[in-house]
């Protein structure tokens, strides 16, 4: 969004709590302010931001995520920025109720929260008990033409070590509501009906160690490949035949967008926005994230009908070229932010 926004009408500016490995991608294309928040309640936080805000005057200051929507908000509030927007991601089942009653709090003092599905619109609504108008739903935005692009690469094939396995893959950061526990599981009936094929597990995070451990007391570890973080996530779904994604909770699932693009069958957890981007049985599956035998199922067929995995992938990519295009998102947030604005 910061990359593709209309700059002769918007100056963005970036404030990162965290460093990350992104830095290098937005100090290309804005200003990035990077604050080493150091545990939860650091209060050197709060005034590092304030000191920043008072520094660039923002007309609008637009937060992401639970931590800088709480911390973000109050400086706003604090500071007296005219627009205060907010985003959730997710359905984010973790929240406590203490969680929730900032929410709630702080969306007295927020002119909009962004969602990026229905499903999270509503049970934000539910959460907070706020009033419907303040909450708006914006597909993400990806960028199509650059994934239209993308040619199977044979090279990445004889990286992995791949011959002519079928691979099914997966990924996203590797923590708990990545469901990857019930994956092994999952991969290991699989590998037992199904021989020829590869799981790839793309990303990192805390469980590493932890589903490599269970890969390997499975006896599945030699058909499982931790890949790592990799910035090539497109070509590594380009050479792969099925993308699941099987989370206990998501709010819009951008790999599974992302595997309709590349024109792959999908399967995806009934949780969050696949819901809203899957026809069950038509451009994808929708399964319960605990239902092992269904989800080795779904996988088994696609396995087994080629056929039914390119009709699959076709229909995906139509719906996902109409829905989720980046210059929609971007059009659609600049609307949001001119009208907001207009009120002050």
């Amino acid at each position: 969004m910061i990359k593709n926004l209309d700059k002769e009408r918007f100056k963005p500016f970036l404030i990162s709590l965290r460093d990350g490995r992104m830095k290098k991608d937005f100090e290309e294309i804005t200003n990035l302010y990077l604050l080493k928040k150091k545990f939860k309640f650091d209060l050197a936080i709060l005034l590092g931001l304030i000191r920043i805000i008072k520094k660039e005057k923002p007309d609008i200051l637009h937060t992401f995520m639970f931590t800088s929507n709480t911390w973000g908000r109050l400086v706003g509030i604090i500071c007296k920025i005219p627009v205060i927007i907010a985003s959730e991601r997710s359905v984010d089942l973790w929240k406590k109720w203490y969680h929730k009653l900032i929410d709630r709090f702080l969306l007295k003092f927020t002119d909009k929260i962004i969602c990026n599905s229905e499903e999270v619109k509503n049970i934000y609504l539910k959460k907070t008990k706020g009033d419907r108008r303040k909450f708006l739903v914006i597909y993400n935005g990806i960028e199509i033409e650059e994934y239209e692009k993308i040619k199977e690469n044979y090279r990445l094939k004889e990286e992995f070590g791949i011959k002519n396995e079928k691979i099914i893959l997966t990924g996203g950061r590797l923590s708990f509501e990545k469901n990857l526990e019930t994956f092994l599981y999952v991969a290991k009936k699989v590998k037992e009906r199904f021989s020829y094929v590869k799981f790839f597990i793309v990303g990192e995070g805390e469980e590493e160690e932890r589903l490599k451990k269970l890969a390997e007391n499975l006896n599945i570890k030699d058909s499982v490949i931790f890949t790592g973080y990799r910035n090539d996530l497109p070509e590594l779904i380009k050479i792969s035949d099925i993308v699941v994604l099987i989370s206990l909770w998501e709010g819009m699932p951008n790999l599974i967008i992302e595997g309709m693009i590349c024109k792959k069958p999908v399967i995806c957890t009934k949780i969050g926005g696949g819901k809203e981007i899957i026809k069950d049985g038509e451009n994808g599956f929708l399964v319960d994230p605990d239902d092992e035998e269904v989800i080795k199922e779904k996988i088994l067929f696609l396995l087994k009908n080629d056929e039914k995995c390119k009709i699959m992938g076709e229909k995906g990519y139509n719906f996902a070229k109409k829905t989720f295009s980046l210059k929609n998102m971007v059009e659609n947030y600049q609307n949001l932010y001119i009208e907001l604005l207009k009120r002050e």
